[in-house]
């Protein structure tokens, strides 16, 4: 198995290092782009107030990046700097389904497009206050996003949305993907959603499993906007929720309203719905095999469809995850307590 898995059970800080020293390789080589930004006094100060915010008011997650940096060996405001993204306007692609199938029970599944490197993730569960959750864990990002599942039965997933006003008196985005990430209930992920404002917005789609319970939301920099799903939801990286339903703001060169109408498309031509239509639609590619027209990402590509997510509550509480630069799927019980199920993507 090339896909690395660490439990992660003591406190924050030490769980941080861990992951830190695991990541300690590629964290030096990408160190020194951040290192030079904050020669910048301007830039700096607004690090150094970030970092303070964090720590004023979630010192669990400061722990956790303070452990990291030092588990990689590297200056605090360096790493931190990297947990900031809206200060250096990065952006990823991500496409996210969750429907209801025939039984009534909810489906999901997520292509998380990034910018991939050898070494750059693992799988990660984290022990909390109150349980666990267990994440792809990131060199560049606090636990808990991209996707997640939790000891209390809430699955999410995350998509990077476009964000037209920016208030950088707010925390980065990733800070309120991590705080959601522990949530016990769909009300307690409304509610994680509304307390930490983010610097910039994104969406997240969540299951409670144990209720059978899923919504879509948009967190904005300065209020959230809840949808209840009863048949299907689909995203991917521009708001589409009310506040912007007649106004699209994405990225340059993204590709995400073609990823949106496509896979609508393909989901309402689908006989069934079942996880692996639903999963079928992610991998659509094509036929010029062009990114402009394409849900599913290649090496050639701004972003490589690095993973895919999926869980359907019938097949005993199973996630699977397509792991594609390690050509490895990986099959898990939902509270990994038995040994992995790996198989090659390509026979």
């Amino acid at each position: 198995m090339k896909t690395k898995i660490l439990y992660l059970n003591e406190d924050p800080y030490t769980n941080g290092k861990k992951s830190g020293k695991y990541f300690k390789k590629i964290i030096k080589e990408n160190i020194e782009y951040y290192r030079k930004n904050l020669e910048d006094e301007k830039y700096k100060n607004i690090i150094i107030s970030l970092s303070d915010k964090l720590q004023d008011e979630f010192p669990n997650y400061y722990d956790e990046i303070k452990g990291k940096a030092d588990g990689a060996e590297v200056e605090f405001l360096e790493y931190f700097s990297m947990m900031c993204p809206e200060l250096l306007d990065q952006t990823s692609h991500c496409t996210s389904i969750i429907c209801r199938k025939k039984d009534r029970k909810f489906i999901i599944s997520h292509n998380e497009d990034d910018d991939y490197k050898e070494g750059n993730f693992c799988i990660s569960k984290i022990k909390t206050l109150d349980g666990w959750f267990v994440t792809n864990d990131i060199y560049n990002m606090p636990f808990g996003n991209g996707f997640s599942w939790n000891s209390s039965g809430i699955i999410k997933t995350i998509n990077y949305t476009h964000e037209p006003n920016v208030n950088l008196m707010n925390l980065p985005r990733y800070f309120s993907q991590r705080h959601i990430s522990e949530a016990d209930s769909i009300d307690d992920l409304i509610e994680r959603c509304s307390k930490l404002r983010p610097a910039s917005g994104y969406h997240v789609n969540a299951i409670d499993i144990k209720n059978n319970i899923a919504v879509s939301i948009e967190v904005y920099p300065d209020d959230i906007d809840v949808l209840y799903i009863d048949n299907y939801y689909i995203h991917s990286n521009h708001y589409i929720h009310n506040r912007y339903k007649n106004k699209i703001y994405t990225d340059k060169g993204s590709n995400s309203v073609f990823r949106l109408k496509k896979a609508n498309e393909l989901y309402s031509n689908l006989k069934e719905k079942n996880i692996v239509n639903i999963k079928s639609i992610l991998d659509y590619r094509s036929i010029e095999d062009k990114f402009e027209n394409s849900i599913f990402q290649t090496e050639k590509d701004p972003y490589i469809t690095g993973m895919k997510f999926s869980f359907d509550n019938n097949r005993n509480k199973e996630i699977e995850i397509y792991v594609y630069p390690n050509n490895e799927i990986i099959s898990l019980d939902y509270e990994l307590k038995n040994n992995p199920i790996i198989k090659p993507i390509h026979k």
